[in-house]
């Protein structure tokens, strides 16, 4: 007990000292910027090197961290700022002729959340004359979440594509109140992005008097091209009263779709009526206002969408999705959507709606899902399987056994199900599926997914000849490594370690199953190869290699 808690405390302040070698690497190259050369290569390098510290609110750094398993911090230089090498400098960086000395300060100040350079900032918007740079400064003041909202208005609408917008999301998370005003100022604008943006701020800030009449006459007053933006704000507020209004607008293409949505989201009863009307002027309703009822913000609205599936003619082009409605999994809408699914024999809406059922445990649910495991159609087959992940029914198990083995019935889809719920016998049957779907890349992953978490000995020739094939599934090399760990293979350690290396030469992140394979097998030769992974540059790597020799014994 005493022996591990000593390696424990090691492994943790090494762990620690790697983190704070982090930060000392980080200052160190500080420093080298601060050279009069400093040029775009040091900064590239400094972008790729530090992307956790530097660009923390991007797109691209929050997902790979995600990937990765690690933790962003909001404002990861907070201390930096601190530092007597930060306040000695980077008023010289942020003045400097150096454009990508200045390019490096605006992303060090928005990562330090330094507050006390918020003007400086704001005046840096007027003078600098690097796009490049202009761009990363009015990130830097967005991440400050200043309240200059005016100032950087007029940035946006000067730098930021509209079309494929990426400051736009951030700015509309700024102080509210400040955001109102400034579309106060800005709606009435010459120029026309700038009328656009002022009118999409004011469906994030709440209705009022104001708002509403400044959105009602843009509605009726701007040109068609513009026009949908005022209606989409229209929609947001859900403000009411609107059919005179809207009406002439239902028979424009540019205008009816959103059009719909607004008299779907009205508070007033005739806007109701009317929007039901149009559905019975037609055998078949059209994917417009079914869209429009489903994505409307009343949960009604949903319900009447669902009746609407199962008691009226529908397109067979009409595509929604599950996943982008998560009002489509609230408890309040799980009856209704039981008994869609069993009334409607509209097969393609069945194959998406069957989703919403996933992780429902409850008896109806369930016996709903295992209807569906027999269904003819296999695309229902493979969502109601998904959809029964997590659930222990002792139905569903025993009934697991008698699908796999039947190829009517047969779906990948089950193999996750065979593992959570421990279903050990069947590898003679997933050898099979393995052997007789060499070309079906589903079925090989399948297979293997199965065997890995189950093996017998003799698996362990296969599991080996796989890793040797450099062109199998990745997916499929990591199960078949974890197999190999899982019985223990000693004689596989040199094979797991040659992988492991091979796949460390692109990325560590690519390693971690192969350590974790390792870990289960032990052995001196398979603790040096994870212990020279405590040095590991990606953090979630160092830290699983702490977390297994932490529980070597």
């Amino acid at each position: 007990m005493k022996i591990n808690l000593i390696i424990t405390i090691i492994l943790l302040t090494f762990f620690t000292k790697a983190q704070c070698q982090y930060a000392v690497n980080f200052k160190a190259d500080f420093k080298l910027s601060l050279n009069e050369t400093f040029n775009e290569d040091q900064l590239n390098d400094l972008f790729s090197k530090y992307s956790n510290l530097l660009t923390p609110q991007s797109d691209i750094t929050q997902l790979s961290s995600s990937l990765k398993g690690e933790t962003l911090s909001i404002f990861p230089l907070s201390d930096f700022k601190k530092d007597d090498l930060y306040i000695d400098n980077i008023d010289k960086m942020l003045n400097s002729e150096n454009s990508f000395q200045r390019l490096f300060s605006y992303l060090i100040i928005g990562a330090s959340n330094d507050l006390t350079r918020e003007e400086q900032l704001l005046n840096k918007l007027k003078i600098e004359k690097d796009k490049g740079n202009l761009i990363w400064c009015g990130m830097a003041l967005l991440h400050l979440k200043t309240k200059h909202t005016t100032e950087l208005f007029d940035f946006l609408v000067e730098n930021e594509n509209f079309g494929d917008a990426h400051m736009l999301p951030l700015f509309f998370k700024l102080d509210k109140k400040s955001l109102q005003e400034t579309a106060y100022q800005r709606y009435n604008s010459d120029n026309v992005k700038a009328r656009i943006l002022a009118i999409q701020i004011l469906s994030k800030t709440g209705n009022n008097p104001e708002t509403e009449k400044i959105v009602l006459n843009a509605v009726k007053n701007w040109d068609i091209n513009s026009k949908g933006y005022a209606i989409y704000t229209v929609k947001e507020l859900q403000i009411g009263n609107l059919l005179e209004t809207v009406k002439p607008f239902l028979d424009n293409d540019k205008t009816r779709k959103i059009t719909l949505q607004a008299l779907a989201n009205s508070p007033t009863s005739t806007d109701n009526e009317y929007l039901k009307s149009l559905i019975n002027q037609k055998e078949t309703v059209s994917n417009d206002l079914l869209s429009c009822y489903l994505e409307s913000k009343k949960i009604k609205n949903v319900k009447y969408w669902l009746e609407l599936l199962r008691s009226k003619k529908v397109s067979n082009d009409y595509y929604f999705s599950v996943p982008l409605n998560k009002i489509l999994y609230s408890d309040e809408l799980l009856p209704d959507i039981q008994n869609t699914l069993k009334e409607c024999k509209n097969e393609k809406i069945i194959e998406e709606l069957v989703r919403a059922l996933r992780s429902r445990n409850d008896v109806e649910s369930t016996t709903i899902l295992l209807d569906f495991l027999k269904y003819k159609n296999a695309t229902i087959r493979y969502w109601s399987a998904d959809a029964l992940k997590g659930n222990k029914s002792q139905k569903l198990i025993d009934l697991l056994p008698i699908l796999i083995n039947d190829e009517k019935y047969r779906t990948v889809a089950l193999v996750d199900l065979f593992v959570e719920n421990n279903i050990n016998d069947q590898q003679i049957t997933f050898e099979k599926m393995y052997k007789n779907n060499s070309k079906d890349s589903e079925w090989e992953r399948g297979s293997i997914e199965y065997l890995a978490n189950f093996p017998l000995e003799r698996h362990k020739e296969l599991f080996r000849k796989i890793l040797k094939n450099k062109q199998s599934d990745f997916a499929v090399r990591y199960d078949a490594a974890l197999g190999l760990g899982r019985l223990k293979d000693v004689e596989s350690v040199d094979l797991l370690i040659q992988v492991c290396e091979e796949n460390r030469k692109e990325s560590d992140l690519n390693s971690r199953t192969y350590l974790q394979a390792l870990a289960m097998i032990k052995g001196e030769k398979a603790q040096n190869e994870i212990k020279s992974f405590l040095n590991s540059d990606e953090q979630v790597v160092s830290k699983l290699a702490v977390e297994l020799l932490d529980n070597w014994n």
